[in-house]
């Protein structure tokens, strides 16, 4: 049985993560910033298999109390994550901070203070980007790309520094399936539209992704694009 952990593991994406580990066997603490309610009901779902965990990536002293909780650490996945759309006039600095404290300075703050417990365990970090550090997002995402390109370089840096003992991977999932898109949303019809496989993208798929990143000992260093075809099309 591996220990993982989970940053932002009650949001679509991380919901998946964390029921994905637990069916598999595996140990998960499930981070959550605010969404107490959602963490207490992945709990109860599964049992003692998942953990929720108070942790806010903006706060070092947070994750330094989650830290001393664990006793040993196998997988790190860092899925906390923030999204705006503002067109570069509107754009202000604060909501530039904002989207790069979260999506790039906290998935720092997380790793730099796992890493310990990942060398001894020989373990690994996936992270998640975005299909938008590889392509122009939908219109107003200049901060929320930018973030996530950030993020691919950081993956790659890491895996050379951390390598042998720590493999690093990252996967770039396009356009979520969430209920807040239904048929009528533009950027629903825009992404399906243009994706070869004329579909957004399940949750679940991306969850197994993550898992095949964590199994293979063979991958370090490689971003892993999970988008129906989008960048193709």
């Amino acid at each position: 049985m591996h220990t993982i952990m989970v940053s932002g593991g009650t949001s679509t994406l991380g919901r998946a993560i964390c029921e994905r580990f637990v069916k598999a066997g595996e140990r998960v603490y499930c981070g959550y910033a605010s969404n107490k309610k959602t963490a207490d009901e992945l709990a109860d779902s599964y049992g003692s298999s998942l953990i929720p965990i108070h942790l806010d990536i903006q706060n070092p002293e947070s994750i330094a109390s989650v830290i001393q909780e664990l006793e040993e650490l196998d997988i790190l996945v860092n899925n906390s994550g923030v999204f705006s759309v503002f067109t570069p006039t509107e754009l202000v600095e604060f909501e530039w901070q904002r989207i790069f404290d979260i999506n790039v300075t906290g998935l720092f703050r997380l790793t730099q203070q796992c890493i310990p417990l990942l060398t001894e365990s020989k373990g690994c970090i996936v992270n998640i980007a975005s299909i938008n550090a590889l392509h122009p997002g939908f219109g107003g995402t200049s901060h929320y790309d930018a973030s996530k390109g950030a993020v691919v370089a950081y993956t790659k840096s890491l895996a050379k520094e951390l390598g042998p003992s720590i493999r690093v991977n990252a996967v770039a999932p396009g356009l979520l399936q969430a209920p807040y898109l239904d048929d009528a949303n533009p950027l629903k019809q825009h992404y399906e539209e243009r994706s070869l496989l004329h579909s957004l993208v399940d949750p679940g798929d991306v969850a197994k992704v993550v898992q095949l990143l964590v199994d293979c000992k063979a991958m370090t260093g490689e971003l892993v694009g999970v988008d129906c075809g989008y960048l193709m099309g």
